[in-house]
């Protein structure tokens, strides 16, 4: 499958290695260190750090291949895909890229050579368009004097709204930092589809290849400040080229899509193989199956919850096909068996575990949305003129993931109408409550500057520092003076900056003791460590020497239960096996807490089984090491390693001698003994899949356990048992208790069966009407659902009044017959009778219930009222 792009990828890299490129392998789908991004959706991401000047590229000219997954934002939208040409969930970006090497001219050039060469791509020259931004006349001269592009093929692309560097050819990396012009390279795919290049595409024009020129940095007050190192950011999207180098007009038409959408037709035997839902189904197998190779699990959250809907979207749009019945995870197995040589490694690799996620995605989603074509089918029969609104769409939508195209398809067919503006509308109030912007944003605006904040705090924890940069409210000043609060960045450093779920330190900067800074939290950015606090005594300033005194007890703490979450890891793994991933972590002072991913249940069993095993490790006072090892050779070491990152050349190994061993860059304890002990406080299912277990060490972990033993001996005391016998006794008073429960119930449906005689008794027969009143005291309001049910069967037209004192206050309920409910409204006989102030009601015409404050008299008083008022509703019906 797909050996056209096999060899359209390795003639790409070819070609940048013959101009003395490195060749990079794409980062993972999940984003490193980065939570501005659910996933990488460009090639320059794993760069960007490089970009931003936070650390050095180790290479000038680097080209990759970069799997993108693309589920919205300006770059797409999700509901697009399968019914445009070229918009996909799944897609890979041809990049390459310069820092501080070559620039516009050799970008243009290369770009230019490899796509009309033809030794290369040999596209028909007189078929490129180019854009510009409109003040960047550099790039529009080389394109028209250099290249040779007539003026009629260039176009200005000018701002958006007159918003300076609001344009579509202006590349930002957010509101602050690294940005700069972009030339854009289109093809002119034949006059005999419809489209125009200055301003409406169509299907006849195709955006090939973004070449985005950084040469600025933006500061807080919009300024562009020209960068001291420019760099080269491209990328051309493979399944475009590849349909304009197989000729056709579409990414669904070329090869690899032809060979899914042969497959889809297997379940369907349809003719049209034009059909946008095969499209659909077409491209979200590829992003369903790379997703899940990401070991990422369908849930109701952030990744997970991406790939649910996409899985989703998919069996729907089967279902629209008229596929009933289990599909979508054996095309999942006919995609890995097909793929080309470039990927099938990779795939295999992760076969069975790609399989049951998609599969178990598949019967879970098939169970609701067969609960949800039955409440459909019902909302149907139920309605009023062959009608559904809006709302029922909706909520069928949100709760059972109907999509609105098979309800629609299903209205059709049974000849029932739909109100979609309805569902547009409450689907664009869902999108506002949930929009969230996605951007590169720090606080601090940094930039390249070639500074490096060095940490040198795993064993040592007080060093005589230099200041090198000093920030208040996220801008750069000489000076931080008693009071201010802000940001300080050191040469040199104790203090461990935020990262891999590891919290940062507290403690202080000091000078002379004169001039201290009290540190609240350490981050990381890039090469650089952040130090945020207060300035609690003098000042300080760029230059100044200080020693930088971490809070050794703080920091102790969060060592131990670092070391202690990679005693779990390797527990988890060994007792449940290696499918067994890290999701997520959280290491504080105070407690750690580890995500992990697990389908099957937890039982008790199972937590008391961890702690011993974990405990156990720590009893034997298992020496704990670190070192230094090449990147290469951790896979033959047995060396568990989160794969999502990305690792420099050289990586940190913890190494729990003869237990376990981890790549890991956080502060561990020198032995095991100094966890001191183990307590897991909670375990949770967090999603699908997904186990969330908190747990307390050392001291922590004993103050637990003493509280715990405390209530155990408060709660014999209450029972009046020992506690060795106080599981048996509190299990023999729940029989007890459930024993009355059951007995007060019978006696109250004896009260109430009492009851319903005395209203049966005094019951008034008005025009064909029964009413009935009743005044109790002390009768539980809970039990006047009893009788009204009794009463209801009883008579075809009855109205009911029931209330009682009970704890200090009166509880009323009135009760009508639906087939009367037009003619005499259970609110009105409630407000009509007593004042708003006293009572809020609650209710509606059929309905109403509330409670009140009155004394005895005013209650017999508001119960004659109401009597009266009725019998004159009733009888003027006469």
């Amino acid at each position: 499958m797909g050996s056209i792009i096999k060899e359209i990828s390795k003639m790409f890299l070819e070609f940048f290695y013959k101009k003395k490129h490195k060749i990079i392998k794409g980062s993972s789908l999940i984003p490193n260190n980065d939570e501005s991004l659910l996933f990488t959706n460009a090639g320059m991401n794993q760069f960007k750090e490089y970009f931003l000047g936070y650390k050095k590229s180790p290479f000038s000219r680097i080209t990759t291949i970069q799997k993108c997954i693309r589920v919205g934002g300006k770059h797409n939208d999700f509901k697009n895909v399968g019914f445009t040409k070229r918009h996909n969930t799944f897609f890979e970006m041809l990049g390459n890229f310069s820092f501080g090497d070559y620039f516009k001219k050799e970008a243009i050039f290369y770009a230019w050579e490899l796509l009309t060469d033809s030794k290369w791509f040999n596209l028909e020259k007189k078929k490129i368009y180019i854009t510009v931004y409109h003040t960047d006349i550099e790039t529009y001269n080389i394109w028209n004097k250099d290249i040779g592009i007539f003026k009629e093929n260039i176009l200005l692309i000018k701002d958006k709204n007159n918003i300076i560097y609001n344009s579509d050819n202006f590349w930002q990396m957010g509101e602050t930092g690294p940005c700069g012009p972009s030339t854009e390279i289109f093809y002119d795919l034949g006059d005999h589809l419809k489209g125009n290049i200055k301003n409406n595409l169509g299907n006849r024009f195709i955006e090939i290849w973004n070449i985005v020129f950084i040469q600025f940095n933006k500061n807080l007050n919009g300024e562009l400040i020209s960068l001291p190192m420019k760099s080269v950011d491209t990328g051309m999207g493979l399944e475009r080229i590849s349909s304009i180098l197989e000729g056709v007009d579409s990414n669904y038409k070329i090869n690899i899509f032809q060979k899914i959408i042969k497959n889809i037709n297997n379940f369907v035997k349809t003719k049209d193989l034009e059909n946008n839902s095969l499209k659909v189904i077409a491209d979200h197998i590829r992003s369903s199956v790379y997703l899940a190779a990401e070991n990422i699990l369908p849930s109701n959250e952030k990744r997970g919850y991406i790939l649910r809907k996409i899985i989703r979207r998919a069996i729907n749009h089967g279902r629209i096909l008229g596929i009933k019945k289990y599909f979508f995870y054996k095309l999942a197995k006919k995609y890995i068996r097909d793929i080309d040589d470039r990927e099938k490694e990779f795939l295999y690799k992760k076969y069975d575990n790609i399989i049951k996620i998609i599969k178990n995605e598949e019967k879970s989603f098939n169970e609701i949305i067969n609960s949800g074509i039955i409440l459909l089918n019902k909302e149907i029969k139920k309605s009023k003129n062959n009608y559904l609104s809006g709302k029922q769409i909706f909520f069928l939508y949100d709760t059972f993931g109907l999509s609105p195209d098979l309800i629609e398809d299903i209205c059709i067919n049974k000849k029932i109408n739909i109100n979609k503006k309805e569902f547009i509308k409450y689907m664009d109030i869902q999108r506002k409550q949930s929009r969230k912007k996605h951007f590169f944003e720090k606080k601090i605006n940094l930039y390249y500057k070639n500074k490096i904040s060095k940490f040198n705090g795993y064993k040592i924890f007080a060093t005589y520092s230099k200041v090198l940069d000093i920030y208040l409210n996220g801008i750069s000043r000489n000076k931080i003076n008693l009071g201010d609060t802000g940001e300080i960045i050191l040469d040199i450093t104790s203090f461990y900056g935020e990262s891999g779920g590891q919290i940062g330190d507290i403690g202080y900067l000091e000078k002379d003791k004169e001039n201290i800074f009290q540190v609240y939290n350490t981050k990381k950015q890039g090469n650089l460590i952040i130090h945020i606090g207060k300035m609690i005594l003098g000042s300080l300033k760029i230059n100044d020497y200080l020693y930088s005194k971490i809070d050794i007890s703080y920091r102790m703490m969060i060592s131990r239960n670092h070391s202690a979450t990679h005693l779990l890891h390797f527990v988890l793994r060994k007792m449940f096996g290696t499918y067994v991933h890290q999701k997520g972590s959280l290491v504080t002072n105070k407690y750690l807490r580890f995500d992990f991913s697990y389908n099957n249940s937890l039982e008790l069993k199972d937590i008391l089984n961890i702690e011993k095993k974990i405990n156990n490790y720590i009893f034997k006072n298992i020496k704990i090491k670190t070192y230094i090892q090449k990147k290469q050779e951790i896979k033959n070491n047995n060396i568990i390693a989160l794969f999502n990152n990305q690792y420099d050349d050289t990586v940190r190994v913890v190494d729990i001698k003869n237990v376990s061993k981890e790549l890991c860059c956080g502060t561990h304890i020198s032995n095991t003994q100094e966890i001191g002990l183990f307590i897991i406080t909670k375990f949770l299912n967090i999603a699908h899949g997904i186990k969330r277990i908190h747990a307390f060490t050392h001291n922590l972990a004993l103050e637990y356990i003493q509280k715990q033993n405390k209530n155990i001996k408060y709660i014999s005391n209450i029972i009046r048992t020992d506690e060795e016998n106080l599981v048996k006794n509190i299990l023999l008073d729940k029989k007890k208790i459930n024993i009355l429960k059951n007995n007060i119930k019978k006696l109250e449906e004896y009260i109430s069966s009492q009851e319903e005689q005395t209203l049966l008794e005094n019951n008034i027969l008005l025009n064909n009407i029964n009413l009935v009143i009743s005044k109790i005291y002390n009768f539980n309001p809970k039990l006047f659902s009893y009788i009204i049910k009794k009463l209801l069967k009883k008579f075809t037209k009855i109205i009911i009044i029931l209330s009682t004192k009970w704890e200090n206050k009166i509880f009323f309920i009135i009760k009508i017959s639906k087939n009367i409910s037009d003619k005499i409204n259970a609110i009105e006989i409630i407000q009509k009778n007593l004042d708003k102030n006293v009572c809020k009601v609650n209710g509606c015409a059929n309905i109403a219930q509330g409670k009140i404050n009155l004394s005895k008299d005013k209650y017999y008083f508001f119960l004659s009222k109401i009597r009266s008022f009725v019998l004159n509703k009733i009888n003027k019906l006469i």
